[in-house]
């Protein structure tokens, strides 16, 4: 009973983090060191607490009661090139032609979680950590940063805490099932561009969230023969119903509404051990980002003489193809590393500082040290743009951000965006 406490203990105190911070599209960067470290291809290896998000199955492959915890902390760098915005009647908006440099702080992103074989048939588990999120910030000042029109500081994030169940069917087939319950937060910061108008330079911040949401994992695992695993993990939108306010900060101050569905996510792989010591997987990830083409925030009265503001996104589906191998060198020592390519959901027409991601590619490396009854694992990654984005002056959120706030005709903007970021991931794990 004193180690179900300490569990449901450790799940209240890791739901108290709502303001934790992300960086780039809203995603994953891994969840536990061992699958950072491999690239995220892990459906067909799951075994450990985080199986309840990358292939709930997998925990029919523990066969004692094992509790891990862990930390990823994520280092970011964005930087947006020669920034050239120019209003409705071409006035260029100073200043003209700077690069910005994104502010953020080092993020951390906690996570933790359990397994407890019930028989020689079912397994439980349970985890808490973040699916997918985002912090940006940028120079809040206009005066040095012409930018801050569009937006200098957006977060968006998910918290979930997810119970599973898995059967095992026979020696060979495995299925689970978990259900996520989660809070979502949503927010951004942003200045005023309406030069003439009492408004002009003033701050219109958002602060949104949705009380308590839901969504599902199932997956399969199936071992056709000794050395091939095959995992299929299925992860299902969300529904959200976010309220909170926006305001006109010292001017005016408004209840607000939107919807903004997460995505539902296909993840597949096959792994091939041809030996004992070494692993080989392969996965394929599918996300429906077309879910997010477009959300209205809904005001309960009026805010600047509109009741309501429309945002289109129109959001491509994306497909990220992940590598992983491991090597266990000695009884104390594996080595583990990764590679996975992450194509931007985000067309040029809708991009905007607010979620200023692109192409990129992801290198990952890592170790676990086995002490008997713990083990740790270490992962580092480092995330990196395939080559600079070019805006020029076709993105419809940008060129709105500097419009006539009487004729709504707006300007155009032209920037080059690059980025990279590094991450680093420690999971403890303990089988009693």
């Amino acid at each position: 009973m004193k180690r179900f406490q300490l569990y449901l203990l450790s799940f209240f105190i890791l739901m108290c983090f709502p303001l934790v911070s992300f960086s780039g599209n809203v995603d994953t960067f891994g969840i536990g060191a061992k699958a950072t470290a491999l690239g995220g291809a892990y459906s067909a290896y799951a075994d450990g607490p985080f199986a309840v998000y990358y292939n709930p199955a997998g925990l029919t492959q523990i066969k004692k009661p094992m509790a891990s915890a862990g930390l990823e902390i994520m280092n970011p760098s964005l930087k947006v090139y020669d920034y050239k915005a120019k209003d409705s009647n071409s006035n260029e908006v100073q200043p003209y032609d700077k690069t910005l440099t994104d502010t953020s702080p080092t993020l951390f992103i906690p996570s933790a979680g359990f397994v407890i074989p019930l028989n020689d048939k079912f397994t439980f588990g349970f985890a808490t950590y973040v699916p997918y999120g985002l912090h940006i910030k940028w120079d809040s000042n206009n005066l040095s940063n012409a930018g801050a029109y569009n937006s200098f500081e957006s977060y968006y994030m998910r918290v979930v805490a997810t119970p599973t169940i898995a059967y095992k069917i026979s020696d060979k087939l495995s299925v689970g099932f978990g259900v996520s319950i989660g809070r979502s937060y949503s927010g951004s910061q942003k200045r005023i561009y309406a030069p003439g108008t009492p408004y002009n330079n003033k701050v219109i911040k958002g602060t949104l969230m949705d009380a308590i949401n839901y969504s599902y994992n199932i997956g399969i695992m199936y071992k056709p023969i000794k050395q091939i695993t095959l995992g299929l993990t299925y992860r299902s939108k969300t529904n959200t119903n976010f309220s909170g306010t926006v305001e006109v900060v010292g001017v005016q101050s408004v209840g607000a509404t939107t919807s903004i569905d997460h995505p539902d996510q296909i993840q597949g792989g096959i792994r091939f051990t041809p030996t004992d010591k070494i692993s080989l997987e392969a996965d394929v990830l599918w996300t429906r980002w077309d879910l997010v083409d477009q959300y209205t925030l809904h005001f309960d009265r009026p805010l600047l003489n509109k009741t309501k503001e429309k945002y289109d996104r129109n959001w491509e589906n994306t497909t990220q193809y992940k590598f992983g191998a491991e090597w266990k060198a000695s009884k104390l020592l594996t080595l583990r590393a990764g590679y996975y390519y992450d194509p931007s959901p985000i067309p040029t027409e809708t991009f905007d500082l607010l979620w200023p991601d692109g192409n990129k590619s992801t290198y990952c490396g890592g170790l676990g040290l086995n002490f008997g009854k713990i083990s740790v694992d270490l992962a580092a990654q480092y995330i990196v743009a395939t080559s600079k984005r070019h805006i020029r002056g076709d993105s419809e959120e940008l060129n709105g951000s500097y419009s006539n706030p009487v004729t709504g005709q707006p300007g155009s903007v032209s920037a080059k965006t690059y980025g990279h970021l590094w991450g680093y991931a420690l999971t403890v794990n303990y089988k009693f």
